[in-house]
């Protein structure tokens, strides 16, 4: 057994395929194979059941996961330290919810390529039950993601709670409201929404549900602007985030509802995996760098 042998296997449990961690580590995929052969027959025992697609540990392959990660995290530690000086470099995988709005994770990005010119950034903006996912399957090192109040991060992962924001109700500026309604006469109006697998979609859906009272989606589309273009039309009403809402160049088109008896809100967590190592500098620039947008947008 040795490190290149560990290094192989953690990269294809990352990875899922063998295929995709022979790219990553630029070999062939013989190469890795043998490898993996290699540390199956030190441990006595198979790692991988090659049989799911994407390939997933066995039990004592996830065991030998979780130690052998820890151990390459530290020797790429040592690596960083001598060669950068301590300065992160390599991959670094992030990605931010749908639900702060595309531009949201722009300023983690210009923080990153100032601090950590080394770094080779990757990030992504997408629904928070697809960053989680992708936490728990590795493909990502950190994640902010949105959670309701009272639901918490798997414990696999370390997190970090970082603000809780409110959603609001979004309608046609021409569409005649009283000053404030209650949550019953919302049902008497459709919604253009996110589609299933966002979480204040989600949100909605459940508090209609345990009043007993009817849901209508009139329209489902990915993208603020579209949403928020269809609610100035008169199409439905609209859930958005404060902050999305002011940043949008359609906001004069459109006004916020106030519901007296509903103000649904979200958690927003910072998750990245145990072994985060050389990365924690930038994981901790993403952090930083989230709360001033949020503080920032809070304030306009």
């Amino acid at each position: 057994m040795n490190l290149i042998d560990l290094e192989a296997f953690v990269s294809v449990v990352d990875h899922g395929s063998v295929v995709a961690a022979a790219a990553g580590l630029h070999l062939t995929q013989s190469a890795v194979t043998r490898r993996i052969q290699n540390l199956e027959d030190a441990l006595g025992m198979p790692l991988l059941d090659r049989q799911t697609r994407p390939m997933r540990p066995t039990r004592a392959g996830q065991e030998t996961y979780e130690f052998a990660k820890p151990v390459l995290s530290s020797v790429n530690d040592l690596k960083t330290g001598i060669m950068n000086g301590g300065e992160p470099s390599g991959n670094f995988r992030f990605g931010m919810p749908r639900g702060l709005g595309d531009l949201a994770i722009g300023s983690p990005i210009r923080c990153l390529r100032t601090e950590f010119p080394k770094l080779q950034i990757q990030a992504f903006v997408q629904w928070s039950t697809v960053l989680l996912e992708r936490l728990a399957s590795r493909t990502l090192d950190a994640a902010v993601v949105l959670i309701p109040e009272g639901v918490v991060p798997p414990s696999s992962l370390v997190a970090e709670c970082i603000g809780t924001e409110p959603l609001s109700i979004v309608a046609a500026k021409t569409k005649r409201l009283p000053p404030s309604i209650n949550f019953e006469e919302l049902s008497e109006e459709s919604w253009v929404l996110n589609p299933h697998g966002c979480g204040s979609r989600q949100l909605l859906e459940v508090a209609f549900l345990q009043r007993g009272l009817p849901f209508v989606s009139a329209v489902e589309a990915e993208g603020y602007e579209l949403q928020f273009s269809l609610v100035a039309e008169g199409v439905g009403l609209g859930l958005a985030m404060p902050q999305v809402f002011h940043s949008s160049p359609l906001r004069k088109q459109l006004k916020l509802v106030d519901v007296k008896d509903f103000t649904p809100r979200q958690n927003i967590w910072l998750l990245h995996s145990r072994h985060i190592g050389r990365l924690a500098p930038a994981v901790r620039c993403v952090r930083d760098t989230v709360i001033q947008y949020l503080h920032y947008k809070g304030r306009q």
